[in-house]
């Protein structure tokens, strides 16, 4: 259910990547993701390339330790250094989700595709589904590109549902945590959550403010699955008769 996402926080550093993945394998959680990014970003922030080989050995240490670990993809030309590398699955990033030369690329992969919706409005979104057509092997999330609590519509979430006939994954840009609480109430069927290094010292990470360190996920995540807990059992009450 839950999917760490290591992103770029990682910023090419081996200390912050070393530090980032052995939390991810010391911990609760069995899935993460790895973000790949745009020509553009790598021309601003080529000291944040990583080389295949590192790649290589983050995919034997999670097979080996029984972790998946999935790419998070939205270039063609970043994508196509890595293609040949054997992730457990692949996001594909919001404005990415029409592209349909990378989407026919992923597809011939033959791994489970997330398929992230960040700003795009719904017309956006089923397009995407569109190239999708008759790709069992997928799912979608809502993503929510804001930190205000009154605009992350998690009604979507059931839209989407309704809509597509798919499973329907969260993925959390919030810096508020309680949000997620909420969130229980709309049973999705993944929740992608943001990691930082557990280092001392101050620096300012891609998703910074909508990252936690591991401590932190973890405690996110028992609270969250007491809530759906609460959720279920409340769900089964409302379906028996208390009072006749």
């Amino acid at each position: 259910m839950f999917i760490i996402e290591l992103g770029v926080n990682h910023l090419g550093n081996k200390k912050y990547l070393d530090n980032l993945f052995k939390s991810f394998i010391e911990s609760s959680f069995d899935v993460a993701t790895i973000m790949i990014q745009t020509n553009e970003y790598y021309k601003k922030n080529p000291d944040h390339i990583l080389k295949n080989s590192v790649y290589e050995k983050l995919i034997k240490i999670s097979k080996k330790n029984n972790k998946k670990i999935g790419l998070a993809v939205c270039d063609v030309l970043t994508f196509d250094k890595v293609k040949k590398l054997k992730f457990d699955f692949y996001k594909l990033l919001s404005i990415a989700n029409t592209n349909a030369k990378l989407i026919d690329i992923l597809k011939s992969k033959k791994k489970h595709i997330y398929i992230s919706t960040g700003l795009s409005n719904l017309k956006k979104v089923k397009k995407s589904i569109d190239l999708f057509k008759n790709y069992k092997k997928k799912s979608i999330l809502h993503t929510p590109m804001t930190y205000d609590g009154s605009k992350l519509n998690f009604q979507k979430i059931n839209l989407f549902k309704k809509l597509f006939k798919i499973k329907t994954g969260y993925s959390n840009h919030s810096n508020n945590i309680n949000t997620l609480y909420a969130l229980s109430s709309y049973d999705p069927s993944n929740i992608f959550l943001y990691i930082k290094p557990n280092i001392g010292k101050k620096i300012s990470y891609p998703d910074d403010e909508h990252s936690f360190s591991i401590d932190k996920l973890e405690d996110i995540k028992l609270n969250y699955l007491e809530c759906l807990e609460t959720h279920k059992v409340s769900k089964d009450i409302n379906k028996t008769k208390i009072f006749k």
